[in-house]
């Protein structure tokens, strides 16, 4: 998203919670240095029968506990967030911005804070498409924006994620994300057999009961052990293969 070229930040204030609970606040500036992957909401987010959002919990398998979201459509991008070998950490809504600008003052409470493993962070806007050239959302947007830039974050409004099909399968292989009974048992004489690619059916058909290793075979998916081309669906034709540095992105996850 382009920013306008006038806005002028004249001053922000951030406030947050430490995973502890208590409360503090920190110029933009020392923010840079807050592991914000790691706070708590830090606003409630408001659930009545009449709403239009559908607010949950989404457990990260990436961050190991349970992350407040405010929309289906976030909890979908928390999904993709979880998936993301490269991301090391993420939390919904951890902090609030006060600022003053030429425009006047306001106040924004990011959606979603990105931690990448290589240390670099990114803070995520999730809206319905419909809302995403809505004056108000994109005036927002610059301003949330200005401040990422000053505090050396990258900045995302998003709507859909872009690619349906990859999505409707990472959403697919997220329920296979915990590690279950059985893999222990399957994955060295599966990883053996993926070493080429070959068809998701005939990988789990070496055994007596292929339902118990198609569930493994999608969890090694989930962790980047198996890899396979998630623009297509997952059908038993689906080649699959063993990704490189298995070990460590199932270690991750």
């Amino acid at each position: 998203m382009k920013l306008a070229a006038d806005l002028q930040l004249r001053s922000v204030q951030v406030r947050y919670l430490h995973p502890d609970g208590q409360e503090e606040r920190c110029s933009l500036e020392d923010a840079a240095g807050v592991a914000f992957e790691n706070c708590s909401a830090i606003r409630r987010i408001p659930r009545r029968a009449d709403q239009a959002h559908t607010p949950s919990t989404h457990w990260s398998s990436t961050t190991n506990r349970m992350i407040d979201c405010e929309s289906h459509l976030e909890s979908v991008w928390m999904t993709l967030l979880d998936f993301d070998q490269e991301v090391s950490g993420f939390s919904g809504q951890p902090m609030q911005l006060f600022g003053v600008d030429d425009r006047g003052t306001w106040k924004a409470t990011p959606d979603l804070f990105v931690r990448r493993l290589d240390g670099s962070a990114t803070v995520m806007e999730v809206k319905n498409p419909g809302r995403l050239a809505d004056t108000r959302v994109r005036a927002a947007a610059e301003r949330v924006a200005a401040c990422c830039a000053v505090a050396g974050w990258g900045y995302e409004l998003v709507g859909e994620p872009p690619e349906r099909q990859r999505t409707i399968n990472v959403l697919t292989l997220a329920g296979y994300r915990r590690e279950m009974a059985g893999v222990s048992d399957y994955r060295t004489q599966l990883m053996a057999l993926a070493g080429k690619p070959v068809p998701l059916g005939q990988l789990v058909s070496f055994t007596a009961e292929p339902l118990v290793a198609r569930a493994v075979v999608l969890h090694l998916c989930w962790t980047g052990e198996l890899a396979a081309d998630l623009s297509r669906p997952l059908e038993d034709t689906t080649l699959v293969w063993a990704a490189s540095k298995s070990s460590d992105a199932g270690a991750r996850r």
